[in-house]
């Protein structure tokens, strides 16, 4: 039996194009940081190449996108919507429950559609039961879901004050491992995971797409050709901070190669990150939520940041081992990827690894204070330690 499977391919906003062969399409500017202020609607000029010798399909589109907490862009949470991820093994005759609430739009309404898919063996399902979720809605009862593998209904716990809140009950009928069950709303709207059956919840609650249209959503270049995208982007009324999505421009699948019957499709994709800030409502604000020293040779230190602000940070960070008497015997500058920064969007956090390569001799028994700063430009550097013991 030949089965197909299909590699979808980014180019970040870092990059100036992903090449593909001969093919080689890239956005110019790469990344956009703007400043707009609320209820107002601005147009800007965007610049699409094909640098390839051959023509190129390509569908637009807006999406949504994070950072995990290692640092790496996950481009695979759903627009306006929430995902989440367990990875477990399944057996059958499992019941697993998610609930999340959603503050509803102004009007009061909104739809929601939901899928559920095994990791393996690879099976895939819609989310029953209530599609539209409203101020006036009345509570529905969670009927025990039923089907061939997996099954999942979505019901009203209630509705208060403008926040319902959601439960999604799941039935297993077969053996599996991992799951991902994923919702989608008509609009973007805040979402917030109060039981997430010990999974990772993913959302983007600082979404722009929604206020972003584009002329069209299809475009040909032929070789060597560049077009002019005019996007325009409305802010609401009010909103403070940054908010962001990316444009995506999308080649057709192509296949490119096979290997024992197993066909290798590739969609090679170029995005424009796109940052929108109110100008005036800026709050840099950050916090250190854990710091954790693993003794040896090398010494290795590891430090959680999160961004409590309501714009993306710009950090730079040093680890200090402190002695006994106070003092500093070490001073370890974090780095990656050639980088002496991270970037971290509001609402997020991030794990750091620095990492003792100085080639000095290794610590000697004793107590020792790992110190780990991190300097965004606020107004102070914030500072964690954490004491650790070397036998």
């Amino acid at each position: 039996m030949r089965r197909t499977y299909i590699c979808f391919v980014v180019a970040l906003a870092i990059v100036t194009a992903y090449v593909c062969g001969a093919y080689a399409v890239r956005w110019s500017p790469s990344e956009l940081d703007i400043a707009q202020e609320p209820g107002a609607q601005e147009t800007y000029r965007l610049l699409l190449e094909n640098d390839s010798e051959e023509s190129a399909e390509l569908r637009l589109y807006v999406a949504d996108w994070q950072r995990t907490l290692d640092g790496v862009n996950d481009f695979s949470i759903p627009r306006n919507g929430a995902r989440w991820q367990l990875d477990r093994t399944f057996t059958a005759g499992e019941s697993i429950t998610i609930r999340y609430t959603v503050e509803l739009p102004t009007g009061g309404a909104v739809d929601v559609q939901g899928s559920l898919r095994t990791w393996s063996p690879q099976l895939d399902a819609d989310v029953l039961g209530v599609g539209s979720i409203s101020s006036n809605a009345a509570e529905t009862p969670s009927d025990a879901p039923s089907g061939d593998f997996v099954t999942a209904r979505r019901s009203i716990e209630s509705v208060r004050d403008g926040l319902a809140t959601i439960q999604i009950e799941i039935r297993t009928a077969v053996d599996f491992d991992g799951l991902t069950i994923e919702e989608e709303f008509s609009q973007g709207v805040q979402v917030t995971s109060i039981e997430d059956a010990d999974g990772q919840f993913d959302t983007v609650n600082r979404s722009s797409a929604d206020w972003i249209q584009l002329p069209y959503d299809q475009v040909r270049l032929d070789a060597g050709e560049s077009r002019e995208i005019l996007m325009t982007i409305t802010t609401p009324t009010a909103y403070e901070g940054m908010y962001w999505c990316i444009l995506q421009a999308e080649s057709r699948p192509r296949l490119v190669g096979e290997v024992q019957g197993t066909q290798i499709i590739s969609v090679p994709s170029v995005g424009m990150k796109i940052y929108v800030s109110a100008p005036g409502t800026e709050l840099l604000a950050g916090e250190v939520v854990d710091v954790e020293a693993i003794p040896g040779d090398p010494l290795e230190i590891h430090a959680q940041f999160a961004n409590t602000g309501n714009v993306q940070l710009v950090v730079t960070s040093e680890a200090q081992v402190v002695n006994q008497t106070g003092e500093v015997i070490r001073r370890l500058q974090f780095s990656e990827f050639g980088r002496e920064y991270f970037r971290i969007l509001p609402g997020s956090t991030r794990e750091i690894s620095i990492i003792d390569y100085t080639g000095g001799d290794p610590l000697g028994e004793g107590i020792y204070q790992a110190v780990v700063s991190f300097d965004f430009g606020g107004d102070s550097i914030v500072v964690g330690a954490k004491a650790f013991r070397v036998r």
